[in-house]
């Protein structure tokens, strides 16, 4: 695999890119192909039943007759549809070069119309009681969204790492993350600390922890040590940030693994609120994607800015 100047990627560099029906991860497989990579969209839904956007994408890029536009149904959340995939990619592509993973659900319901009227901004909504009406989750909600956003991820990304190709550039795992996954909205220091210290981390600690946050939210009892706000997303992403840096650790000299949150972006998930467009959260992901060689692994970028998890 040859690079063009300072950049290590080429044409034969093969990206997969979660959850791209829609919004960022659209916007980071159009990214990523502008820029000469061969991009694997991939999305829940089969081809024919896309959004019209993502249609619309794949037909320009088959009229100008590229090639480095394929499109693959996943649903990471379900394990056979993840061996479908890994089984498709060995046989018809071989190794990877660059893993996004951008596929996640939100399960809370937000009144998003009540915060706007109320010039209540995203930041203060998530670290304030009562400044934004939101229904509570059920279990069966919560359980989806942390089995879509943690184990669906995990899952993924496990199945896919005896196929990153081993080069000097190192391949690069991103887990799409979200501000409301800081350890700052978590509010019980035990917990804090169960997800900070890299040495002692493990995915048996990481799996507690939320299997903890299930039992509390079933019970209704000690829910006082969880995020206000978006309890079940913002736990799940916590979880996913310790996985990166366990991960990182892990695949020290293979892999740059890093944590993106992508900035307050209009898209579905957000019912179109927010302060940035698709493109411009996706060119945050797409930046820490193409770090030159040498970049960092094990971080967390809220936005542009290297942060603390």
């Amino acid at each position: 695999m040859e690079a063009k100047g300072s950049e290590w990627w080429s044409g034969e560099t093969v990206a997969v890119v979660t959850g791209a029906n829609r919004g960022i991860g659209l916007e980071i497989c159009r990214q990523l192909a502008d820029k000469g990579l061969t991009v694997i969209m991939t999305a829940r839904k089969p081809q024919e039943q896309l959004s019209s956007s993502a249609k619309q994408f794949l037909q320009d890029a088959a009229e100008l007759g590229r090639k480095n536009v394929i499109f693959h149904t996943l649903d990471i959340a379900q394990e056979q549809s993840v061996l479908d995939f890994v089984d498709w990619l060995k046989l018809h592509v071989g190794n990877i070069d660059i893993l996004v993973n951008n596929a996640a659900i939100q399960t809370a319901e937000i009144d998003w119309l009540f915060l706007k009227q109320n010039h209540v901004d995203v930041i203060t909504f998530l670290g304030t009681p009562d400044c934004g009406r939101v229904t509570s989750e059920s279990h069966e909600l919560a359980k989806e969204c942390i089995h879509t956003n943690y184990h669906g991820t995990k899952t993924l990304t496990n199945a896919l790492l005896p196929l990153l190709r081993p080069t000097p550039y190192k391949a690069r795992i991103i887990m799409v993350s979200s501000v409301a996954g800081l350890l700052y909205y978590l509010r019980d220091e035990e917990l804090k600390k169960q997800l900070s210290e890299v040495e002692d981390l493990t995915e048996q600690k990481i799996e507690g922890v939320l299997n903890l946050f299930l039992e509390d939210l079933k019970s209704e009892k000690g829910m006082e040590k969880w995020p206000l706000q978006l309890p079940a997303y913002s736990t799940s992403k916590a979880a996913m940030n310790a996985y990166t840096r366990l991960l990182a650790s892990k695949l020290k000299g293979i892999a740059c693994v890093n944590s993106v949150h992508p900035g307050l972006v209009r898209t579905d998930l957000s019912e179109y609120n927010g302060n940035l467009s698709a493109p411009e959260g996706a060119e945050n992901i797409v930046r820490v994607a193409l770090f030159p060689v040498g970049g960092p692994s094990g971080h967390n970028f809220l936005e542009r800015e290297d942060s603390e998890f």
